[in-house]
């Protein structure tokens, strides 16, 4: 029974994901959020499927604590290897604001947590994915840590897209590295979904610069994320993708 272990699954796109691999009666999936009682999308599934296809775990991104109890808790239920790590979990703050008006300490937290939060995470979950049979880590990113593709978007999530570079920097070097283990990394953009909180932050700029930017719902992204990921071979480490499949220039 192929697993897969989701952070920040309480809503949007990380309870899409949860939701679009719950379908398969194969798949075991462990969704995590900091509260998942608090989370009636994550409840409400519960109330739809047995322990043994779907558990939710308590796990703060942003505590290492939380990380290595989830971690341990993991591994008891999974004694062969965690298959497929999704690393979803991202926040935004002050979407639309300048540079010269944006808070340091807003830009410093943004830009801390995508590079922090994933070495915590992988540093306690790589020995799991190193165990399993697919060996396959997905990391969710953003068009908007695309250099190449930054001067086209001026204004627009200044703090976050430069976080999300950072990300993909790390995940780009580390992969290289897992890549030894057999262990195949990759960076997903899910698309712009607008029914999100960090989605529907940028919508104001969205429709000024960018009216024909499709609008995909959750379930949409979640599909196509989903099929990303489960398509992933050995050729594609380290690879940026578009949640389409195609690849996005660094």
């Amino acid at each position: 029974m192929p697993s897969y272990l989701i952070t920040g699954a309480s809503r949007g796109l990380g309870l899409a994901f949860a939701t679009e691999l719950i379908k398969n009666n194969e798949n075991k999936v462990i969704a995590t959020a900091r509260n998942t009682t608090g989370s009636s999308g994550l409840q409400d599934l519960k109330k739809q499927y047995p322990d043994s296809r779907l558990v939710l775990f308590d796990l703060d991104v942003s505590k290492p604590e939380s990380i290595q109890a989830a971690a341990k808790a993991t591994e008891k239920l999974l004694p062969n290897g965690l298959d497929n790590l999704i690393s979803n979990a991202g926040v935004s703050y002050s979407a639309l604001t300048s540079f010269e008006e944006m808070g340091i300490e807003d830009f410093t937290n943004e830009v801390n947590f995508n590079i922090t939060t994933p070495i915590l995470l992988l540093k306690e979950f790589v020995p799991l994915v190193r165990k399993s049979e697919a060996k396959r880590i997905l990391v969710i990113t953003s068009v908007l840590g695309s250099i190449q593709l930054g001067a086209s978007m001026p204004g627009l999530a200044n703090g976050y897209s430069v976080g999300k570079a950072a990300l993909n920097m790390l995940i780009r070097k580390w992969s290289a590295v897992l890549k030894g283990d057999g262990i195949t990394t990759a960076l997903l953009h899910p698309g712009w979904v607008g029914a999100t909180e960090i989605g529907d932050g940028i919508a104001p700029w969205v429709r000024k610069y960018a009216p024909d930017l499709e609008n995909l719902s959750e379930e949409q992204s979640a599909a196509d994320c989903m099929k990303v990921l489960n398509g992933l071979t050995s050729e594609d480490n380290g690879e940026y993708f578009n949640h389409d499949g195609t690849k996005l220039p660094w």
